[in-house]
């Protein structure tokens, strides 16, 4: 026997949301200034800019990704996540490891 539910298309797919020029502008911006804005934060965001909340959570988890793509691409010595290993200058500035030891 089947089911009406079986017979049934699924639901049409979402189409994917562009960000006006503004709305990139001002999210790239805040961006600048606070990296991981709080939820509360995020939906004041998305109110002033007629988003939904987690549209704005996922464009800062994103930019994040982004960001931390881009510093790697910058000096692909920086960290060797492959290896599972931190090199020994990270957040030591013009220092080296052997001065912090």
């Amino acid at each position: 026997m089947v089911t009406q539910a079986e017979h049934q298309q699924p639901a049409p797919k979402k189409p994917r949301l562009v960000f006006t020029d503004l709305q990139r502008r001002t999210l790239q911006a805040i961006f600048k200034e606070t990296k991981r804005p709080s939820k509360e934060m995020q939906v004041t965001i998305a109110r002033q800019l007629g988003l939904e909340p987690t549209t704005v959570g996922n464009f800062f988890m994103n930019a994040r990704r982004r960001s931390m793509d881009k510093w790697k691409d910058e000096d692909p010595k920086a960290v060797a996540v492959d290896e599972g290993q931190l090199s020994p200058t990270i957040g030591l500035g013009s220092r080296q490891a052997s001065d912090v030891l």
